[in-house]
């Protein structure tokens, strides 16, 4: 084999497929074990392998073997690159029909490449499935990627490039005939040679771009978040509070505070143990999910105090949530080894007055809260209106 420029640049793609492969296969190691970072560990693989079949093909039994070598290899990478984007985003994989195509794809290259020898359909085949597959890849990214929307953007248009690149390829190959011209075959080498490897490298850049904004969105939503209980801690509940509070005065709309302490919780922590006090604090705080909308932010602010902020909400939304919080505690007590422990827990709410700061308002919800208390725990007061909303009775 001579050691020319386009083997040079074979022995560059090998290596760099290495160093993707091993960038994702540390990214699943490292970033809890995501399992788009190992498709993609196996897709940059699958490229090194073929560079690699690429350099030594004068070696290979024949070129027919070559051939559908580096052909079977090339489209399962593409299924494994969309597969990983598709895993990513969470979108479920059809895979009786990944495989079908897989086979017809194949079994095509068998018969043009075997027994009816035709350069336009044997060359065409793989960089049209990869034109189409990148483009979809494009397509989810644009569509269907979380936040922030910049590196989904970055990454849909190297891959609809890439895509756009390996229809171009496609096209010229379409052109060949049974037996492909020297000018024909310079024109799609050129394509190959020249877009290919950028637009390839670009791809891996891009998917090491995307792991790296998960991660720091995981690291972002860890700081914001009560490990124990699931829900917001005090900081992102402020600042998701902050938000809604805009919200409310851009639109001068409603809007309500909710504080919750839950009743005696130091007896169950002196009584149980610390570890059932913590899972009442669980307990509870799934309760309160399960009673707000998607749209509400729940905070544990404190030990055992909670905060809910509704957007468009007044204080008859507030109570009738609190009711459905305070019947559901009733209705499902937590349980420790088959013994039920009764939870209730006192609750403040305030109105958002329009002109008020957060601060404001967290300081009518305590007060509202510490009336709450004030009047026999298991109750809800409104701020600047002490008027119990009811009691529940525990038994």
């Amino acid at each position: 084999m001579n050691f020319d420029a386009v083997a040079a640049l074979q022995v560059t793609l090998v290596v760099v497929s290495a160093v993707f492969a091993g960038a994702n296969y540390l990214a699943w190691r490292l970033f809890g074990h995501p399992r788009h970072a190992l498709i993609w560990t196996f897709a940059y693989l699958l490229a090194m392998a073929q560079y690699l079949v690429n350099l030594v093909r004068e070696l290979l039994p024949s070129y027919e073997f070559y051939w559908l070598s580096a052909n079977l290899m090339s489209t399962l990478l593409v299924i494994a690159v969309v597969w990983g984007h598709r895993q990513r985003l969470g979108r479920v994989t059809p895979w009786h029909w990944a495989f079908a195509l897989f086979a017809l794809i194949m079994v095509t290259q068998l018969v043009f490449t075997l027994w009816v020898p035709r350069a336009d359909v044997r060359v065409s085949l793989a960089p049209a499935f990869a034109c189409i597959a990148l483009l979809h890849v494009a397509w989810l990214l644009l569509r269907h990627g979380p936040e922030p929307v910049l590196a989904q953007r970055v990454a849909a248009v190297i891959h609809g490039l890439f895509g756009l690149a390996q229809g171009l390829a496609a096209g010229i190959a379409l052109q060949f005939g049974a037996v492909a011209s020297p000018t024909q075959g310079q024109a799609y080498n050129l394509v190959n040679f020249a877009l290919m490897p950028t637009f390839f490298v670009a791809m891996g850049v891009a998917v090491i771009f995307l792991l790296a904004t998960d991660l720091s969105n995981k690291l972002r939503l860890l700081a914001i978040t009560d490990q124990l209980t699931g829900v917001s801690n005090r900081r992102g509940f402020l600042q998701a509070a902050d938000l809604l509070l805009a919200r409310a005065r851009r639109h001068r709309g409603p809007l309500a505070m909710v504080l919750a302490d839950i009743d005696f919780f130091k007896r169950v922590n002196d009584r149980y143990g610390h570890s059932v006090g913590d899972r009442a604090l669980a307990h509870f705080a799934q309760v309160l999910r399960e009673s707000v909308r998607a749209e509400d932010c729940i905070g544990r602010i404190g030990g055992e105090e909670f905060a809910i902020v509704m957007g468009e909400s007044s204080v008859g939304d507030a109570g009738r949530m609190v009711a459905r919080v305070r019947q559901a505690l009733v209705e499902h007590p937590m349980a420790d080894n088959g013994e039920k422990i009764p939870i209730s827990a006192s609750f403040g709410i305030a109105a958002f007055a329009g002109n008020e700061s957060k601060e404001a308002l967290l300081m009518r919800a305590d007060q509202a809260l510490y009336q709450a208390k004030e009047a026999g725990r298991d109750s809800v007061i409104v701020a600047e209106d002490a008027h119990p909303l009811g009691m529940v009775s525990l038994g």
